[in-house]
């Protein structure tokens, strides 16, 4: 769908001075590379798209302009998206106004952010990443209207090539930024998990939890941060992504970019990781730790069940890439 002569403008809520350069950085996270990659398919449709980051300077990247956030001074877009905070609107203007909410902003905090006055302004509607954002959000955080959009994740993730004839060794990430119950899935794999061996391993991020003797006797290890390209290579050698959930999750990119990978997953189903796996799909939903170590011990250790699971995750690839997210976005807002 190609539309002429429309205009959106995106206004980030941090302190990044994030550009479209820095998509294969650590620099940028989960909302910021989601804002990047819809903006960049927006520009596909001949939309005039403009970025409100901390920038110093103007930035042209792949069509999209990246500003300065206190020295912007155009007005008039037809859509203006701003990133959780309708206080980002109060010296723009635009036809519609939307903010695409990253949390899931129980009502205590909405008056605490001073959120109230700025929807009572404003009057934006507001879109949630998953149906459990959706379903959780209160009618108070979102009364002008609400819609679920999903996400989609960086195009190499899906478009990498997959060897389903290679299997690899019997390596578990999780690579979730925050703590999110990390102590939990380390109990699971020490207590309750059967690593036949020793040969099964699980690598979690650096720092996030204070890392002990007794866990690298569990085959327990560290990884390091590194670039998108380097998660790819690290996806492509693992086996299974091992992550229980959390309450607060919204989106939990990490999850989405393994599904496109074809790794399995294996949760616990909490928060919105239950909209990203499809049991016996793209992964597996446990009811408790048995179940968890059961599922955990089928794919690292049966090379035929781990397969099954992979040709069928295969087959879903790319289904939902950037362009087709972008075609929503304008279905409802632009058209």
């Amino acid at each position: 769908m190609a539309l002429n002569d429309k205009s959106v403008l995106f206004i980030d809520n941090s302190d990044s001075d994030f550009t479209g350069f820095d998509l294969n950085t650590t620099k940028v996270r989960g909302t910021e590379s989601s804002l990047i990659l819809l903006a960049e398919s927006l520009v596909k449709n001949n939309i005039y798209v403009k970025v409100l980051t901390e920038i110093e300077k103007d930035v042209l990247c792949n069509g999209v302009i990246y500003c300065n956030k206190s020295v912007h001074q155009e007005i008039n877009f037809d859509l203006c998206i701003a990133i959780s905070n309708a206080n980002l609107f109060n010296k723009i203007s635009a036809k519609k106004k939307v903010v695409w909410s990253n949390s899931l902003q129980p009502f205590e905090k909405f008056l605490r952010k001073k959120q109230l006055l700025a929807f009572l302004k404003h009057k934006p509607e507001v879109v949630t990443m998953c149906n459990y954002q959706y379903y959780k959000r209160s009618f108070l955080t979102s009364m002008y209207g609400k819609h679920m959009i999903s996400l989609s994740v960086d195009p190499r993730f899906y478009n990498e090539k997959v060897d389903l004839e290679k299997i690899p060794k019997p390596h578990a990430l999780n690579n979730v930024r925050s703590h999110r119950n990390l102590d939990w899935l380390i109990d699971i794999w020490t207590n309750s998990f059967n690593n036949k061996n020793g040969k099964a391993k699980l690598f979690i991020n650096p720092n996030l939890i204070e890392y002990s003797e007794e866990m690298k006797k569990s085959n327990i290890y560290e990884r390091k941060f590194g670039s998108r390209d380097d998660l790819i290579n690290e996806l492509r050698n693992t086996r299974v992504f091992a992550y229980t959930g959390h309450k607060s999750d919204i989106w939990v990119l990490t999850v989405e970019e393994a599904v496109q990978m074809c790794v399995p997953i294996v949760t616990y189903g909490i928060g919105s990781v239950e909209d990203r796996v499809i049991h016996n799909e793209t992964g597996f939903i446990a009811k408790n730790d048995e179940e968890f170590s059961k599922y955990l011990e089928m794919l690292l250790f049966d090379d035929e069940f781990y397969n099954k699971i992979r040709r069928k995750m295969f087959q879903r690839r790319g289904f939902k890439n950037w362009d087709f997210i972008a075609d929503i976005w304008i279905k409802k807002f632009l058209s």
